[in-house]
Order: C-alpha cells, then structure tokens, then sequence
C-alpha cells in the first residue's frame, strides 16, 4: 500500500531551508513534502493543516536551536535537536553512567514555541519558552566572542550531526530493502572470497556494506562496485536531485559478529582483507574503512572495552612514499604500547605490482602464505 505524501505549503523565501532539513519537491504536486523516514517536526510551520499564526516573527528552527542550548546549559545530554511534538522526551543527564536517563524535558512549536526541562536526579525543573530573534541576538551581544564562537561551532556541529542523522535513516531504509548479494559477484570472485555473507546490493549491484557505530547505530553504507570502486554514502535518486546528505564515516565500522562475543579485537582497513584474515584465524575481524578512521575505532574500542585486547593487522603501502598504512600503523602503537600490530612483509617488486595488504597475498598465493608473509611491529 503506498505511503500518503506529507506535503507542506513552503513559501519561496524558505524553499532552501525546507530542502536543507530533506524536504523533497514533487514536481507533479508541484510541492515540497517530507520522507517518511523523517521526523516531521522541524516542518510543523509548513504543515498544510498547521492553523494560522499570528506570530510572524517566529523562526521554527530558531526555536529548536534554542531550547537544544537552554536543555544543553540545564546539563541535560542531547544527540541531535530536541523532539519538541508536545511529549515527554527521557535523555541523559552529565550526572548519569551507564544507560540511566535520568532528565526530561517537553517542548510544542505551535503557537509559541515553548516547554519544560527537568533532572529526576536533583529535582529541579524548569520552564523555557522562545524569544524573538531580537531580543534573543541583543542578548548573546552581551557574552564574550569566545562564548560566542564556542556556540557558533556548536551550531555547526550540531548542523552536521542532524544531516548525519537524516543520511542514517536514508540509508538504513536503503539497507533493510536491498536484496540479498549472490557469491558469484565480480568483486568478490577477484578478491576470492566464496561468500557473500550478510551483504546486500543496491540497485546498480554494488555491493552494500553496513556501517555502524560502537552501539551498533547504522550510520553509513559503504558501496564497492564490481571493478572495486568504492564510496561511501548516497546515491541520489533523480527527485534527491537537489537533498544535501552527508555520512558519517568517523568511528563507524563493520564485522560479522557483535562486538560483545568477541574475546579479542582484530582489525584491519578493508573488507577484504577482513574476510581474508577471518578465514585465516577462524576468528571475527573488524573492518575500519580506512587507515585515516583506524585510531576512531580503536578509540571507541578501547573507552567502551578497556579490557578487550586489541591486535592490528595493517596495510603495508610499500607503493606509495608515505607508505600510510603503515605509518600509520607505527602511530597507533606509539599511542597504545599494549596493542599488537602486524603487517604483511613485501618485497620491493610484489610492491611495485600493487600488493599491500593481507587480500592481496591471499589471492596471489594463498591463505597458506600468510604465514610466511607476517611480520610483527615492535
């Protein structure tokens, strides 16, 4: 049954601003409307069936910056804006551990903007309701520039945040509607791997591959073609023609089995060479992307499981001059002394021939030389 439009009256001056929170434009309905896969509420001012405000002067999104800054300064712990639809919202408070929620708030759009903050822990609650850009901007003149800076970059990355979540939500709708990956793709026959394991493919039969956080959040997909090309996020339909998506790839990863069964951490860069290693070792290994995300990873790792060890098998990029693989390799084991790093041993012509990582001498030679092309970093 198909799903029914919510379309939204949006004038022309605000037809950036509806399309920067993923309003899409129906060029039939000749209309703006809103994915179902979106919360509604940053575009209640469009609704068609909002009722007329007298307010003129209020600036929805204002509303929400606000209130996110007065819950923020009241020491409750927001992941993106605040849910302001009229109901009680649970969040964490900078007093929590754990998974305790101990604060609240409340906050509606309609009429004027306004709402309630409270701590369970300590008791104290209190109201907030939103001022007019006027007095609100007189207001924040009266702070110093650092304070002022300090927000702006809080705006910023708040900004980002509420785009990565909407990329999430595209993705992850995306992800649970792709079909399955047949064995037979030509990206994993080169890089012989028999499996397609839980991978799925998009409609141009790329592979898919879930990104998710160190809470399992997926945020990204990473998409390998069958020459091998890769990237991450969006692929735009012809009416997301004009939707800005952006997809987190900073901390994010992949692996086959929840990091809680897993006894020890090992990790590599790519999904091959962590196929490749998992087959080797008969054990789980982690894929981080990239050498530039490895330390997020690690990082992650390390806060929420300190007691997990943790191994690196790393790309050797003999090829190229900074050789980044293992460079940064060498950093990673300067930071973290306890944390074991292994990488393959190349000579200059198998380098010169494109191998680097553990995938490549696997489809040159064979699982079997692993062993002997192992080497570790003291």
């Amino acid at each position: 049954m198909p799903r029914i439009r919510k379309y939204l009256n949006v004038p022309f001056k605000d037809k950036n601003e509806a399309k920067s929170l993923g309003a899409i434009w129906d060029k039939n309905a000749k209309k703006y409307f809103v994915p179902y896969y979106l919360d509604f509420t940053p575009f209640i001012k469009w609704s068609e069936n909002a009722p007329k405000q007298n307010f003129t002067n209020i600036n929805h999104n204002e509303a929400l910056i606000q209130f996110k800054h007065a819950l923020e300064a009241f020491g409750l712990i927001l992941d993106t804006y605040p849910i302001m639809n009229g109901k009680i919202q649970r969040c964490k408070t900078k007093e929590d551990k754990g998974s305790e929620k101990s604060g609240a708030y409340l906050g509606y759009l309609d009429k004027y903007p306004a709402g309630f903050m409270q701590n369970f822990k300590t008791g104290i609650k209190e109201n907030w309701k939103f001022r007019l850009e006027k007095d609100y901007q007189s207001s924040k003149t009266e702070k110093s520039y650092s304070t002022i800076n300090s927000q702006k970059q809080i705006q910023k990355e708040q900004e980002l945040l509420n785009l990565q979540e909407k990329t999430a939500l595209r993705l992850e709708k995306e992800w649970s509607e792709a079909k399955e990956a047949s064995s037979s793709h030509l990206y994993l026959k080169n890089k012989g791997i028999n499996s397609a394991y839980d991978l799925r493919v998009d409609r141009f039969n790329n592979l898919l591959i879930p990104l998710r956080d160190i809470k399992g959040k997926l945020w990204s997909l990473q998409r390998i073609s069958e020459s091998g090309r890769k990237i991450i996020g969006v692929i735009k339909t012809k009416e997301e023609k004009e939707v800005e998506y952006s997809a987190r790839k900073k901390g994010c990863f992949y692996t086959q089995v929840s990091l809680e069964k897993q006894e020890e951490f090992l990790i590599c860069e790519g999904f091959a060479t962590a196929i490749s290693l998992q087959e080797y070792l008969n054990k789980a290994v982690i894929m981080a992307i990239d050498a530039g995300n490895l330390i997020s990873v690690i990082e992650a790792l390390k806060f929420h499981y300190p007691l997990t060890p943790i191994t690196l098998y790393a790309d050797n990029d003999l090829k190229n001059v900074n050789n980044v693989g293992l460079s940064t390799a060498k950093a990673i084991k300067e930071k973290y002394k306890d944390i074991k790093v292994f990488y393959p041993n190349l000579n200059e012509r198998e380098a010169k021939e494109g191998l680097s990582d553990f995938n490549d001498i696997v489809v040159r030679y064979g699982a079997k030389m692993i062993k002997e092309k192992i080497n570790e970093l003291k």
